[in-house]
């Protein structure tokens, strides 16, 4: 496969994970969260930075970042086990564990919002790209093209809950290398096309209610604020840990069937 498409698809891939995390920093300084980190990238520190509070770092592996929230991990001891919370110790005010079910559902959804957001920006660049030259046809196709987007990906879905489509028909990051490199051969408006529809694909996938995802836990909150109970850290961490192991199994086997078809 060539180099340059893999770099392609690593930017790709790099700008729709930090566009994500990009929409709950956001979000959770909107509503008074401490953020303690926001990163570029996986791995061993290549250059840091320190704000007026949050600690902006870029990292070895071009594989995505994330956004560090104080209070949103539940405290560990040693050995890995949860600890109970102490209901004599003062919880941080500006921790997420702090604030209201309403502003924690906000940081969560943010991050998909972003990635909409920026399927949208990138539609926009692409009507006009394509000619249009009226401003009000080019806002209107861009949110025509995100909401046909977002269907697409929802019929998708369908069919594999139907049985129509199955694993098979599911490409993951390897997978989508070699549509990059299609993409890439026709032409940087067919590519910013297909980034498009990634970014409404990671917002969308994002927002399923499945543990170890964005959605999962705002169902946990949504579940909260109905029954009016709150789960203990510990049995969210178990939810979230299966969900996890669940996921990443998924993901062996997509990657499995991706380099099945790249070897055919």
């Amino acid at each position: 496969m060539n180099p340059i498409t893999i770099l392609v698809t690593l930017l790709i891939l790099s700008i729709l994970v930090v566009s994500h995390e990009f929409g709950h920093f956001i979000a959770a300084r909107k509503v008074g969260v401490f953020v303690e980190e926001f990163a570029i990238g996986m791995g061993p520190k290549l250059f840091s930075r320190q704000g007026k509070e949050t600690l902006f770092s870029i990292r070895l592996f071009p594989i995505g970042g994330f956004c560090k929230m104080r209070g949103e991990e539940p405290e560990l001891d040693e050995d890995g086990n949860y600890l109970p919370a102490d209901p004599d110790k003062t919880i941080d005010e500006r921790s997420f564990e702090a604030k209201t079910k309403g502003q924690k559902l906000l940081i969560l959804v943010a991050g998909s919002a972003m990635n909409i957001i920026f399927a949208w920006f990138c539609l926009l660049v692409l009507a006009i790209l394509v000619g249009n030259t009226n401003p009000l046809d080019i806002l209107r196709l861009a949110f025509i093209n995100t909401a046909n987007f977002a269907g697409i990906i929802f019929q998708s879905f369908a069919m594999l809950f139907s049985g129509q489509a199955g694993l098979n028909d599911v490409a993951g990051p390897i997978g989508m290398v070699s549509m990059v490199d299609t993409f890439l051969n026709n032409g940087f408006v067919s590519l910013l096309a297909f980034t498009a529809l990634i970014s409404v694909n990671l917002g969308v996938i994002n927002m399923m209610p499945l543990p170890a995802l964005d959605g999962g836990r705002v169902l946990i909150i949504l579940i909260e604020m109905i029954t009016r109970k709150k789960f203990s850290p510990e049995i969210e961490g178990r939810i979230n840990f299966v969900g996890f192991v669940l996921l990443m199994g998924l993901a062996v086997v997509i990657a499995f069937n991706d380099i099945m078809r790249l070897s055919a």
